[in-house]
């Protein structure tokens, strides 16, 4: 059986959706453990779907952040694998069943499969799939070192409940991250990426999320969790630490940008994660060309009014999102 942990805060319209994507697996043999971290209660969108899915409500008052709420959910969790499953993403049918073949054949700990990144709600893959950003990427374990390159939702695991690994209560970005990281190293997991994509990571302008509520500050969340996961995860690897001082630039160009309330192009995280994989891959030292492409020091200057708008030049301003 496996396990699916959706942590939940004040968004019943989402988690409808993510549960309904549940209803539509192939493989039924799951449950399914909602987590409510505060705010307004889940009991009305739980009991709608309890004739159709195996549906466990866990409330956690007050709010306490994702770390913490994951972390109820694995204490109520009794399969043999463990996935994850934010309340604003969906499965696409076939996950849990290739995850679960996968797992079966003993060669791996732990699977994920490709995630779509789309700025609009959807619940099937589009007609044209190719417009979207996508992290569909085999594993590597030295660039997980770098980046995260694995989305949340995507995640099937070996319950390592019996261990002590946990997610920490600390982070409240990157939390997914630094698990895979402890998944790996810690524990030692054989990691696999199931070839295919399956499901959606929802990015959209102006929906609540994690990801759009950290792009308001400077230094942005994302700055200092990975500031922290490179300390808590150090390398001796030169490629690793070249990968890891273009990333600092990154974030500081980044978070001037914010300061400043210039623009910031579209999915920025996700092109950065795409090129530098493929240097990555091949063992070529990150390009300052690249940084500069993506982040032009020209945004840095001084905006002049009306000289560009997120509509027409691609970019959105510094307090919408930036996928991660």
């Amino acid at each position: 059986m496996i396990s699916v942990i959706i942590p939940t805060a004040d968004r019943p319209g989402p988690l409808h959706r993510a549960l309904r994507s549940l209803s539509r697996q192939r493989f039924r043999d799951f449950e399914v453990i909602v987590v409510r971290d505060g705010g307004r209660s889940s009991r009305p969108v739980v009991d709608s779907w309890r004739f159709e899915l195996r549906l466990t409500l866990r409330d956690v008052d007050p709010r306490q952040g994702v770390s913490h709420a994951r972390n109820v959910g694995l204490a109520a969790a009794s399969g043999e694998y463990v996935a994850f499953l934010d309340d604003d993403d969906i499965y696409l049918p076939g996950h849990l069943e290739v995850a679960h073949r996968i797992l079966r054949r003993g060669d791996a700990d732990t699977v994920y499969g490709g995630a779509l990144v789309s700025p609009r709600w959807i619940e099937a893959i589009p007609r044209s799939p190719h417009t979207l950003p996508r992290k569909d990427y085999p594993f590597d374990d030295l660039f997980l070192l770098v980046a995260n390159f694995i989305h949340t939702g995507s995640v099937v695991t070996r319950n390592f409940t019996p261990t002590t690994v946990r997610f920490d209560e600390q982070m409240t970005h990157c939390e997914d991250w630094d698990m895979w990281l402890s998944l790996r190293r810690t524990l030692g997991h054989r990691f696999a990426f199931l070839g295919e994509i399956t499901c959606v990571y929802h990015q959209v302008p102006q929906a609540t999320s994690a990801v759009s509520a950290a792009y308001r500050t400077s230094p942005t969340p994302f700055t200092l969790a990975r500031a922290r996961l490179y300390d808590k995860w150090p390398t001796a690897n030169p490629l690793v630490a070249a990968h890891r001082d273009w990333f600092r630039q990154f974030d500081d160009r980044l978070d001037t940008c914010i300061e400043l309330e210039h623009p910031i192009p579209a999915h920025s995280y996700e092109h950065a994660v795409r090129a530098l994989h493929t240097d990555f891959t091949f063992a070529v030292p990150p390009s300052a060309a690249l940084l500069d492409a993506l982040l032009p020091e020209t945004s840095l200057a001084p905006s002049v009014p009306g000289s560009s708008s997120p509509e027409t030049d691609g970019h959105l301003r510094a307090a919408a999102h930036v996928s991660r």
